[in-house]
């Protein structure tokens, strides 16, 4: 019973973090851990998961993604592809070599999410700049179908340069993106992955009702609090996830 009601605050607090960022992953593959499932299995059962915290974070997103449907559309269907690629790479890894790359992911991901933006630059708008932007977003997909962890932060920065609006309207794609890209890659773990199918549904009540609270947030706590909060705690989280594989 203890257990379940853990799992259900923690999938809450993930959900919400989703909502803001895209921090699912990062937030319950350690938890997911001390229950005893194992890495990857772990990994595949939060994005199964996660597709019902992404129904709450577009349910949500509603509001801001109106009028901004087809380029939503565009930037879903080139993560989701990328995803695809991410998920088949994940089949076929080891528990080990994940448990060791998922570190340094996450060190990266604190790294870049707490490093400030350079003042002063002049947006530049060639077609280069556009190309890169656009296949920065299917790279994300393949780590997003991966593994996911910071994920939402870095198509949060890959965003920021392609939708010239404000936080908000592209956290908003950002959702919808991880929605699409969580369907597809939950279809493909369960056809070829073992699901911890005991944990689904904790998982799930909080990842929904967490999902929904996200987006909301977003609209009242300045960007910059959030980001560094969740740089910091990415940073922890990598330490104490490398120790755990190498030492």
């Amino acid at each position: 019973m203890l257990s379940i009601v853990y799992l259900v605050l923690m999938s809450l607090l993930a959900g919400i973090l989703t909502g803001i960022v895209g921090m699912a992953s990062l937030t319950l593959y350690p938890v997911l851990l001390s229950v005893g499932v194992a890495p990857i299995t772990a990994n595949a059962t939060i994005t199964v998961a996660q597709v019902g915290g992404g129904l709450g974070t577009v349910t949500s997103s509603l509001r801001e993604l109106h009028g901004h449907w087809k380029q939503a559309f565009q930037i879903a269907v080139l993560n989701t592809l990328g995803g695809v690629f991410g998920a088949i790479i994940l089949i076929h890894s080891s528990n080990s070599g994940f448990k060791k790359i998922v570190p340094v992911f996450i060190m990266a991901a604190g790294i870049m999410i707490l490093t400030p933006k350079r003042a002063g630059r002049q947006a530049v708008n060639t077609r280069l700049v556009t190309f890169v932007s656009w296949l920065s977003t299917f790279l994300v997909g393949i780590y997003a179908g991966y593994f996911g962890a910071a994920s939402g932060l870095l198509m949060i920065a890959v965003l920021s340069k392609i939708v010239h609006e404000n936080y908000a309207i592209y956290n908003s794609m950002r959702n919808f993106a991880s929605f699409c890209n969580n369907i597809v890659a939950a279809i493909m773990f369960i056809c070829t992955i073992p699901i911890d199918w005991r944990v689904i549904i904790p998982l799930l009540i909080g990842l929904f009702t967490g999902g929904y609270i996200g987006p909301i947030i977003v609209r009242y706590i300045p960007s910059t609090v959030i980001k560094r909060a969740v740089g910091i705690f990415a940073v922890v989280l990598a330490i104490v996830l490398g120790y755990q594989a190498y030492l």
